[in-house]
């Protein structure tokens, strides 16, 4: 896809099945910068994003997504669905986010690459699991310099204030202040679930409350 440059969609609504995204459905190693959106966003499947539904490869820089995301299923982010090998870099969020499936985040629902100079203010709900106020999931992708400060309440298991579970990353500098409720297990105030890889330099100041065990 050639590249996305200075521009943006004010107001509206974008409604589909699956890939649905108020600038991109769906991005294939295409580069997006200087791009926002400020509408609202439902998918009654999953990938439904602010901004992109499923972004593979490319980068996305200095964008930003202020309206409504609600998607049906899984993968549901308040800029990104689902966001693999691509870069996210001086990028936000203020969408308010809802998913009833599983992987669900105030910025990117499921992640699998770096993340830096972001954050995300909206409240997020997920109905399952991997929920989370800047990241529903995060999959060996490095995330730094970033916050969220939005509601998070999930459904299910791994439930957190900036990412509900985190497989093999490395987090710096970070830190998250909203209220984080999740009625399954691993719920915290930071992360839900941590599997692997460092953090440093953040914290959280938020409320947390959780339905069964390892809540913090």
């Amino acid at each position: 896809m050639p590249p996305l440059r200075d521009v943006g969609l004010l107001s509206g609504t974008v409604s589909g099945s699956s890939s649905v995204g108020w600038l991109v459905g769906k991005n294939e190693s295409g580069t997006i910068s200087h791009a926002y959106s400020t509408g609202s966003i439902s998918g009654s499947s999953g990938y439904v994003g602010g901004l992109v539904g499923q972004n593979h490869g490319g980068m996305i820089s200095q964008a930003y997504s202020t309206g409504h995301v609600t998607g049906g299923a899984d993968y549901v982010g308040g800029l990104v669905g689902i966001n693999a090998l691509c870069s996210i870099s001086q990028v936000y969020s203020t969408s308010t986010v809802s998913g009833s499936g599983s992987f669900v985040g105030g910025l990117v629902g499921w992640n699998g690459s770096e993340i830096s100079q972001a954050y995300s203010t909206g409240s997020v709900t997920g109905g399952a699991a991997n929920v989370g106020g800047l990241v529903g999931y995060n999959s060996d992708g490095a995330i730094s310099q970033v916050y969220s400060t939005g509601s998070v309440s999930g459904g299910g298991d791994y439930v957190g204030g900036l990412v509900g579970r985190k497989e093999g990353s490395t987090i710096r500098q970070a830190y998250s202040t909203g209220r984080v409720s999740g009625s399954g297990d691993d719920v915290g105030g930071l992360i839900g679930r941590n599997e692997g890889g460092e953090i440093s330099q953040s914290y959280n100041t938020g409320d947390v409350s959780g339905g069964t065990t390892s809540v913090g």
